[in-house]
Parts: C-alpha cells; structure tokens; sequence
C-alpha cells in the first residue's frame, strides 16, 4: 500500500472518529459517554470478537463477528516457548523480562466496581504501553529479536486499542499514530498487518457501540477490512474473517436502516467485501458463503431455480412449480421474537385474505430439530407448507438452502412472481402486504 493511502484513511478515520463525538484532546467524554456507551465500551474490551465469523449462527443484531485473536500464538504464528515446552532462546535480558512483566500484568485482576475497574484498566494499560515502548527500542535494530519485537508490538497495540475504545480523542490519536509509524517502518512487516488488524478490530467495535445512529462506522470497518485483505492476502485466516464480518454487517445493516442511501451505500460495501472475499479466499468457508451470498443478491428479477426440499407433511416443494401464482417464500425459526412478533400476523392476515389459488406461501423452518418446530407450530398457526429437512446436518443453518442462498438473517423474505420470477429477497414485514398487492394487480 502507498503510505498516501494509508495516511487518506487515516484521515478519514479520525473525521470520523470525531463526528462520532470521542472527545478533543484530554477532555473527557460526555456525560452521557461516561455512562452507557463508556460501559458499553468496557464491555467491548472485555468481549470483542468472541466467535468467529462464517460460523452457522445468525442471532438478533447487525455486527457479524470478525473472529477472534489467538494471543496464544507470536504476531509470526509460532507457539511461544513455555507452550512449546521449551526454554526461551532468548537471554533473561531486560527486554525479556520487561515481556514476562506485561504478561503478568495483563492478566492481574482488576476491581468489581465498575468505576474503579476502568480507572484500573487505564493505569494497567498505560503502564504497558511504557514498557512495550522500551522493548521496542531495545529489539527493533536487532534481525535476531524480531519474535520480541513483534510481541511488544501486539501488547502496545492491545493496550492502544484498549485505552481508545474507553478513553478520549487524544488516545485514538495515539493509537492511529503508533499505527501509522509501524507502516511507515515497513508497510509489509508483520507488525504492520497487526496494527492494520486492530484499526479493523476498532472499527468493527465502534460499530457494535454506535452503528446503529452512526452506521459510517460500518462503511469504515469494510475500507479496513479490504485493506488488510489487500495488502496482507498471506494472513488469510484472518482476512477472511475481517472480510466476512464487515460484508455480513454491513449487509444487515443496510437492511435495518430507513435511510435509503445509507442503506444502498452499505450494500454496496458488503458485496465488495463479498467479491474480495469470493475471488481470493474462495477455498475457505467464508470464501464460500460470500459466494452464496452473491448469488443471492443477483436474484432479484432473475427466474428462480435450484430451490427445493421436503416438507412436514411429508410432500416435497420445488421452485418449478412456482408458476401461475405468485409465491411468499419465508426463513424462519421459532426461537426468533421478530418472526412470532412481525411477520407470523402479517403472513397469518395475507393467508386469511387470499385462497391458496391466489397466492402460494412456503416457509423455510430453521430449527435445529423436529420435536421444537412441532411444539412451536402446535402453539402458533403458521400459513403455508413448510420445509424442513429432517437429516441433522441438514437442519438449521445448515440446511442446503440457506447454504446455498446464503441467507443471512432469521426471518428473511422473498416474493416471487406468478412467472416464477424473483421481485425481492429482502422484504420486512410492513412491505409484504403492499408488494403482494402490487403484483395482484
């Protein structure tokens, strides 16, 4: 990457980071900062990443997970000594004792009460950012000290990372500027990959904390996660799952928005983040999901095919019978509030007013098993027939259709028209009663 790039983004992110109302300076956050959304933030510190991303979950929210760090693993993918069972080849000098010292400060406890846990944080981690700058310059001219190097690094850029989420303007400015240096150093080196990593990782954090009212966040999670996809492809585990987190995310909340050029600007970002994904990670299983998803969001208007599988009562639906009446097709599962709350009386008010001649309806259930979709369905009359496939592997995220489809919420809504052609599949359910009538008539 040009350092001109990195410097424009860079850029960008501290704009952002101010509109997004972190303070100036050392001035402290707002009233309102220092209450929810700081506690939000220490929240985050404590839990980013948990899962990782491509994996066959789909519950309520709009931020997909980018996967998390292994810390038992050096910067360069090696197991640390102690794991390996083996003494360090390095002398017991003062660097190496400066690591081992932050080590056991990382994981020193911290105290319940939330104001003094921050307070704690905050001491802790500017402590370690001052003794991950003095192994820096102790190891950094030194070819043979690069696995030092490279773990006072992570531990500075932890600590940076951590002290931005919680903290004000000033200590995002100083982790875009440790950041910045490392790239200037060697826009190649690992180091380099690990301070992109964590601008990503901040990023993808602010975007759980204020997407919702600031969905730019999103947008700047994708600009990053293409970045490092871009510049570091040999990282592939975790580009991929940069790449699937910020498509997934921002796809979803392209779907959740009621700001229509926000929402076509975050579809934008997730099929670039899908594309980048598909052509060069296509071997992996997020490779593979960005394609399905792709495929998905290329069917509006196209005839739909491939689209079949048994139902409860023992029949088997196939999307060539589609013809000569237009169809609801919906995902879902019982365990979602949103489909008993929004959709099922919508669907259950359409079923009620159109025969079966006038319109087709077929649901795609998602739970994991037979017995709690029948329990639900004993309890709650749900209109059409209903797939589900009875093999195990087969069922919930794992059902071909969603694998296929890559479907990427629980309910989702497609229509397709009386010539089996597909309108949307992406409809909420306020949209569903007019769309229908629209093709009626």
């Amino acid at each position: 990457m040009q350092m001109s790039k990195f410097s424009r983004l860079y850029g960008v992110m501290l704009v952002i980071v101010i509109a997004a109302g972190c303070g100036a300076g050392s001035s402290e956050p707002s009233p309102a900062a220092s209450g929810t959304v700081a506690a939000d933030a220490d929240n985050a510190v404590k839990t980013a990443d948990l899962g990782a991303a491509g994996t066959n979950t789909r519950k309520p929210g709009v931020v997909a997970s980018i996967g998390m760090i292994d810390k038992s693993a050096q910067l360069d993918g090696s197991k640390s000594d102690s794991e390996r069972g083996q003494k360090s080849p390095f002398p017991d000098d003062e660097a190496t004792q400066t690591l081992r010292e932050i080590q056991q400060l990382r994981i020193s406890p911290v105290p319940a009460e939330l104001a003094e846990a921050r307070k704690t944080r905050r001491e802790r981690n500017e402590r370690i950012v001052d003794m991950a700058t003095k192994v820096l310059r102790l190891t950094m001219d030194d070819e043979a000290r690069k696995p030092q190097f490279h773990l006072a690094v992570g531990q500075l850029l932890e600590a940076r990372f951590q002290m931005a989420l919680a903290g004000t303007q000033e200590d995002v400015d100083l982790f875009y500027a440790d950041v910045h240096a490392l790239n200037e150093r060697d826009g190649k080196s690992i180091a380099a990959a690990e301070g992109v990593y964590y601008i990503a990782r901040f990023a993808h954090t602010k975007a759980g904390l204020l997407g919702k009212s600031q969905p730019v966040w999103f947008e700047t999670l994708s600009h990053w996660a293409r970045e490092f996809a871009d510049r570091f492809p040999e990282q592939a585990p975790r580009a991929a799952s940069l790449l699937f987190g910020a498509a997934r995310s921002c796809e979803l909340q392209s779907l959740a928005s009621t700001d229509k050029e926000m929402s076509t600007r975050l579809l934008t970002e997730s099929r670039l983040c899908y594309i980048a994904l598909a052509e060069k990670f296509a071997t992996t299983d997020q490779g593979q999901e960005a394609s399905a998803s792709l495929r998905r969001m290329a069917l509006a208007g196209q005839t739909l095919s491939q689209f079949s599988g048994p139902t409860l009562d023992g029949g088997f639906i196939s999307s060539d019978d589609f013809n000569g009446k237009p169809t609801v097709v919906f995902f879902w599962d019982s365990e979602s509030e949103e489909f008993t709350k929004d959709l099922l009386p919508v669907l259950t008010k359409i079923s009620t007013a159109l025969p079966s001649s006038k319109l087709r309806i077929v649901g795609v259930a998602l739970d994991e098993d037979e017995a709690t979709l029948n329990a639900y369905l004993e309890n709650h009359n749900v209109p059409g027939q209903q797939i589900f496939f009875t093999q195990g592997e087969q069922q919930s995220w794992n059902s071909p259709l969603v694998r296929f489809w890559g479907i990427a919420q629980s309910p989702t809504v497609w229509l397709v028209d009386s010539q089996g052609k597909v309108i949307s599949t992406s409809l909420e359910a306020v949209e569903l009663v007019p769309a229908i009538q629209k093709l009626l008539k």
